[in-house]
């Protein structure tokens, strides 16, 4: 319904600015004004016009891409909303009462990620936790940590102090973090391939204003015909 209005509103002052050039531009033209002035105004139309199929290819392009973004992020989404309904298989199963720390501390991996992936796809901490698991867990060198900083901001493990070679389970964790890292890297393409947003209502408004300058012109140039 707002989009509608807004339509009608434009529609009215498109209208409304045409008469208002047509009267400005019919009182200061003369009627007895060289031929010369009419072949400038219908290339002026011409250029007008081509300008405005110009942008018009632009702004379809523009719709397409931002489409074709839409379409791979519903699928990036719809992948990690996946991966969170799988977690459960990547659980580790063993009796809690005889658990030592080191598995302990692996099940506890489990539940860090499903409290960070339930924050969004766009949430920035479970990436910057399957970094820190890379890099902690895993001795990565791309992923350099601080073992103890990091623990504490992700309050994981529990002890600051506990060493990743103790780490139950990594078979399992590797799995699941190797999806994650799949997501993260999914979605860094797209933010790299993310289309302009930035509305770019002053060229539209002065190709629109230049448009009925032409059209105005333009009708002049008919009824100077029709009555010549």
């Amino acid at each position: 319904m707002l989009n509608l209005v807004r339509i009608m509103i434009i529609i009215l002052v498109a209208i409304v600015s045409e008469i208002l050039l047509l009267l400005f531009f019919y009182t200061i033209i003369p009627k007895n004004i060289p031929v010369v002035f009419w072949a400038k105004v219908e290339l002026f139309w011409v250029l007008i016009s081509f300008m405005g199929v110009i942008y018009g290819t632009i702004e379809v392009l523009g719709i397409d891409k931002k489409g074709e973004y839409d379409e791979r992020l519903d699928v990036a989404r719809l992948e990690f909303q996946e991966a969170q309904i799988l977690l459960g298989e990547h659980v580790p199963m063993f009796n809690l009462t005889k658990a030592s720390e080191g598995q302990q501390v692996g099940l506890a991996w489990f539940h860090k990620v499903a409290d960070l992936m339930d924050e969004g796809y766009e949430s920035p901490r479970w990436e910057g936790f399957v970094n820190y698991t890379e890099g902690f867990v895993f001795k990565s060198k791309e992923f350099p940590v601080k073992p103890r900083s990091e623990a504490l901001r992700y309050a994981w493990p529990a002890n600051p102090d506990f060493k990743s070679d103790d780490i139950a389970f990594k078979e399992n964790i590797k799995l699941f973090a190797d999806k994650l890292e799949n997501s993260e890297r999914e979605k860094e393409r797209l933010k790299k391939q993310a289309p302009d947003s930035t509305p770019h209502t002053l060229p539209r408004y002065c190709i629109a204003l230049i448009f009925l300058v032409g059209l105005s012109l333009k009708i002049l140039k008919i009824r100077h015909e029709a009555y010549r």
